[in-house]
């Protein structure tokens, strides 16, 4: 469930802006932030399952820790790329004359394209991931453990 919502997140970022459109944003969006308690609880349930009791603190702690430590690191690093690539690139460099016809151009269009770009490496990367030795010792670990009822 943590993979196919993964999945359809990476592919309406990689769709929802192929035009400026509110309708497209809005629809987009919309699932999009649909999926994220899906996707918090599905990592949770696996968390919870595969750890051991007397080790989910620590786990849980280090997790939230490298997740709140992300956030201002990825800010500080994709304004750079967006204001120097992709925002020139769709505004005077050669993302106009290659792509702008049909993608439209301009400050806007640079960072939907930056949005298109990213929904295509993380979909690339999702999928990877679903093929490694660790995601498949994982999932055994995972199907092994006994079902708990509340």
């Amino acid at each position: 469930m943590l993979f196919l919502a993964n999945i359809v997140m990476w592919t309406i970022c990689i769709f929802f802006t192929i035009q400026a459109s509110i309708v497209l944003l809005t629809i987009g969006l919309f699932i999009y932030l649909c999926l994220i308690p899906v996707v918090e609880a599905s990592e949770q349930t696996i968390l919870q399952k595969v750890i051991a009791p007397e080790r989910q603190g620590r786990v849980f702690g280090f997790a939230q820790s490298v997740e709140q430590a992300a956030s201002p690191i990825t800010a500080f690093i994709i304004g750079p790329i967006a204001q120097l690539i992709f925002i020139p690139f769709m505004t005077t460099g050669a993302g106009v004359d290659l792509i702008g016809a049909w993608f439209g151009t301009g400050t806007d269009r640079g960072i939907a394209l930056l949005f298109t770009v990213t929904g295509l490496v993380g979909l690339i990367v999702t999928l990877m991931a679903m093929r490694t030795y660790s995601y498949k010792t994982l999932s055994l670990k995972y199907q092994k453990q006994p079902a708990t009822t509340a």
